[in-house]
Formats: structure tokens, sequence, C-alpha cells
């Protein structure tokens, strides 16, 4: 690809004509898109939906170089389906009503906004005529569809309050099912469909709705390995937070029932269960992801933008420090649910509890403390001088001050922030911290719902 203003030249038998290119098969939709990268002066000849496509495939769906399978999403597995389904209808009006969306906010384009919303309803159309033609060779691009359908919906949001875009995370749960039921049997997994799953774990574990019984077992989605260790315990800790919600709602009646105290000591020891099993996860991370710690130099008054404190933490590589950082906020999230059955359980707490109960709040704690250490490390906005080789306080860190955001690494870092600024037992001024940033990141992403979370979001 071209940056802008650069010219190439190169003399050679394709050039001069005495040797013929090959030519085989190609998306001219993805060729098309990728103009947008031209001169200005060329870029005159391209239309809006090809300009806003082009600008949304180069800066919002390049993965980070060497990111690990349990930090991708469906994003990552967008390219290669798009660019071997050049003329699938549904595809087209999905990706183009969001890059459009994106474009709009980006540039303050109104007519690009007007586009997102016609490219839109034409996929809503679309979808709803041919949904009863479902197969194994559409059901991916059927998922990407509804991926960008929500995505598009959270850039065009008002508030964070109205999720309507949770209508099509129903949709593409119902069509997980769809496979799980009808098609798994001869036709395996693919990477959307692991990664579809993953994101509608994360859809119950913020809504606090139970799991159904066909979608628990990673294993039969393509989770393997460690993760599908991980896979257990985000199950395991959802459907703990869904029976939590139920016994809240009971303990605010008047009369709960005479299994209720019995039911929360149970939920009590599936708790302690889980949290042993993320540190015993985390306790196999390999010696190569092992975190540093360093200090800054000649620091600001903190907390700043995206500074809560003079300690940072790095990793070797940022997509070693994404793994870390969903275990933070995995356990920060975890134990703050605990407090919860803590507080079910022991309306008066003894010795044995109130040691319980500390345990956790000190848990979260360190991990909001860890992850906001992290967060500046992920956005690259520093430099490591001195010793990088020590794991102790010894090596300083130079703060970047104009260095742009990129939405990969925003993108890698939003799951995170938004269970750590949805915590109403992290402390508050780094509550507000968490938010403050998540809503700068959402504002780069065109995602109003994110944008919005440090106002209006709910508390977990």
């Amino acid at each position: 690809m071209r940056r802008p203003g650069s010219v190439v030249h190169s003399e050679n038998s394709y050039a001069s004509g005495n040797k013929k290119r090959p030519r085989g098969p190609r998306s001219t939709f993805a060729v098309e898109a990728m103009r947008s990268s031209k001169p200005a002066l060329q870029r005159g000849l391209v239309d809006l939906k090809t300009e806003a496509t082009g600008y949304y495939v180069h800066y919002y769906l390049q993965s980070l170089p060497n990111i690990l399978d349990i930090s991708k999403s469906v994003l990552d597995d967008f390219m290669p389906i798009w660019l071997s389904k050049a003329e699938n209808r549904m595809l087209d009006l999905a990706l183009s009503s969001m890059a459009l969306a994106v474009f709009s906010q980006a540039r303050q384009h109104t007519r690009a906004a007007l586009d997102a919303s016609t490219n839109y309803q034409q996929l809503l159309r679309t979808t709803r005529g041919t949904i009863c033609s479902l197969y194994e060779g559409n059901i991916d691009a059927w998922l990407l569809a509804i991926f960008f359908m929500s995505r598009q919906r959270h850039s065009t949001a008002i508030s964070a309050v109205n999720l309507q875009t949770f209508c099509h995370h129903d949709g593409a749960l119902a069509i997980l099912k769809t496979w799980k039921e009808s098609l798994s049997h001869y036709h395996p997994p693919t990477s959307i469909i692991k990664h579809t799953r993953r994101g509608m774990i994360r859809s119950a574990l913020l809504r606090k709705l139970a799991l159904p019984d066909w979608i628990l077992d990673g294993a039969a989605f393509g989770e393997e390995g460690w993760e599908l260790e991980y896979d257990y315990l985000s199950v395991r800790i959802t459907n703990l937070r869904y029976q939590v919600s139920l016994l809240v709602k009971e303990a605010a009646t008047q009369d709960p029932s005479p299994g209720f105290t019995s039911a929360a000591r149970a939920l009590n020891n599936e708790a302690c269960e889980i949290d042993n099993g993320l540190k015993v996860w985390n306790s196999r991370f390999p010696h190569a992801w092992s975190t540093q710690r360093h200090i800054l130099s000649d620091p600001p008054p903190l907390p700043t933008t995206f500074f809560y404190s003079s300690t940072v933490l790095t990793c070797s590589s940022v997509a070693y420090t994404a793994v870390w950082n969903q275990y933070y906020a995995m356990r920060m999230l975890h134990n703050s649910t605990h407090l919860k059955i803590l507080s079910l359980c022991h309306p008066n707490p003894d010795a044995f509890d109130e040691t319980q109960r500390l345990e956790c709040v000190s848990c979260v704690e360190t991990m909001a403390n860890d992850l906001a250490s992290s967060i500046p490390f992920c956005l690259q906005k520093f430099e490591v001088v001195g010793n990088t080789d020590s794991s102790e306080d010894q090596s300083l860190v130079t703060m970047f001050t104009n260095h742009d955001l990129k939405p990969p690494m925003a993108s890698m870092t939003v799951w995170p922030l938004s269970i750590a600024s949805c915590l109403g037992d992290v402390k508050v001024e780094q509550r507000l911290w968490f938010s403050d940033i998540l809503s700068r990141l959402g504002r780069m992403l065109g995602d109003r719902v994110i944008e919005s979370e440090g106002d209006q979001w709910f508390e977990l």
C-alpha cells in the first residue's frame, strides 16, 4: 500500500509489457478500499463508500502483531472472510454501514452519516429476507454481519443506558445455537464461531444472565489448552453472577426463603474455588510473559490522562500485557462479586468472614492498581530508559505527550477498562480515571456507548 505523497517507480518485465502479470481471484472491493491510502488528488475519483471503507479497513481492522488468540475477537477474523467473499452483499452492507458511521464521526461528514443509516436499513431488509437460508457455508458471514450491525448501533447510540444493541447479541446467540444443534456434527467450529461465543459470554456477564446449557462447553466451540481453562472459569463466573443476582433480589424481599442462607454459603464456596482457579491459571503464564515494574522519571502531578501513578508495568510484548489485563479485570470482577456473596451470607460477619472480606477488598485494590499501571504500556504512552532487564524498580520511563493512540491498541484495552470503570468496589478516584480513559477510547473508536460509559454506564 502506498503512503500518501509517495512515488513508486519500478522497471521490470511486467511494467515493460514483455510479460503478462499473473491473474487470479481477487477482491475488487478490497482493491477499491485500499485506494483510500492514495494521494488526495486521486481520492477525488473515489466514491464516498469506498473512501470510508478504505479508511476503516486501514485504521481499524489491522490486528496487532503477535496478538494471542485468547485476546482476539471477531474483528480479528474479518479480513480473510471479507477478501474471500467480496461479492457477498450482506457483508458489503455490514462493513460499509459501519465504515461510513465511523468515517462520518472522524471527518464530521454529514452525508456519510446519512449513507451509513441507509446502508444499515438495507442490511436489515437483506437479513430478514435471507435468515431462512442459513447453512454451514454462510454461518461466518451471518455472524460477521450481526457483529457489524451491533457495532453500527453502538456508533449511533444516544446514550449507554438504552442498550438496544443487545438485540443483536441475542441474534448472534440464536445463530450459534443453530450451528451447535444442527450443523456442528459435520461443520467444525471456525474462529469466528469461537470468538462470537466469547462475545456472547461477555454479554451475559454484563447483563447478569445465565448461559444456556448448549453453550457451556468451550471445547465444542474450538477452545483448547490454557484458553479452554480460562473459558471454563469465565463460564463459571458468568453463571455465578446470575445466581448472585437472584439472591440479591430475594434478599430485597421481606421474607427470604428458608434455604436462602445455605444457598448463599454454597455460592461462597463456589467463589473461593473460582478465585483459586484464576490464580492457578495465572501461575502457568510462561516466564517470557513476566511483567516488569518501572518508575516515571520527573512525573507531573498525578494522575494525568494516561498515568494513574508513577509506577508502570511492561512486558516484552503488548500482546502479553493484553492477557495480563484480562486476568486483572476478571479477578477484580470476581472478587467484587464475592464481596456481594459475603454480604448475603453474613449480614453480621464474624472474624473469619471479615478475613475473607478483607482478602477480597485487597485483591480488588491490587488488581486495579496493576491494571492502571499496565494501561500506559498498552497505549504506548512512554519509553523505557536505563536498566530494562530488571524486574525491580530500577529503570525509568519517559512519557510521550504527543503519541497518537491507535484503534487496535484501544480495542484491546476496552474490555478490561469496561469492567474496572463499573465496579463499585474500586476506589472512586481510580474508577473515574478508568472511566475517563474508556470514554476517550470510545470517542476515538467511534463507539458512543463506550464513550458515554463514564457518566451513564451501569454498575457491575
